[in-house]
């Protein structure tokens, strides 16, 4: 019985040994499953440049504010807005919300979503207003502070939407 198990252990470590050394050997001989390496530089060039927008599914709910009050909605609230107006005025965010206690409706018009509102009893001074453009995904803002207007974006860019150029225009009349 003791010679059947010590042959039975020597059988298992000795298959187990050919098995090991005949993986070491396919693994050596194993070529790449039909890959060809290249020695120089794999970038493709793409040919479709075409960058079409599209608005950004996140603003679908803001498009039905048209004719709404900011305060009813909770529109500073609102996903997406709510963390990117934070980032785009920062430690502004409190004085724009100040200037936009008294609000007129909010206006929608070719998908640029656009409010106002003023600090109470302060009206043509001490303002703020907020663009959205919903199609190209930008969030936009002005405060003014005693007719000095102070506009942000969020990309940087100066192009500034026609809205938001009216309503800082009335401050320099």
């Amino acid at each position: 019985m003791k010679k059947f198990m010590l042959m039975a252990v020597l059988l298992q470590g000795s298959i187990c040994i050919s098995c090991t050394n005949k993986s070491k050997k396919e693994t050596a001989r194993r070529r790449p499953d039909s890959v060809t390496m290249v020695s120089t530089d794999t970038m493709i060039q793409a040919t479709d440049t075409n960058v079409v927008a599209m608005p950004a599914q996140s603003w679908g709910a803001f498009e039905t504010f048209n004719g709404k009050y900011a305060h009813d909605v909770s529109l500073f609230d609102q996903p997406p807005l709510k963390d990117r107006f934070k980032r785009l005025l920062g430690k502004d965010a409190k004085a724009f919300l100040d200037r936009h206690q008294v609000t007129p409706p909010i206006d929608i018009e070719n998908a640029v979503l656009f409010t106002e509102g003023c600090r109470p009893h302060d009206c043509t001074i001490e303002e703020s207003a907020l663009v959205v453009d919903l199609k190209k995904d930008e969030v936009y803002a002005g405060i003014a502070v005693k007719k000095q207007v102070r506009m942000f974006s969020e990309k940087g860019d100066t192009a500034w939407p026609a809205k938001l150029l009216e309503w800082k225009n009335k401050f320099s009349e």
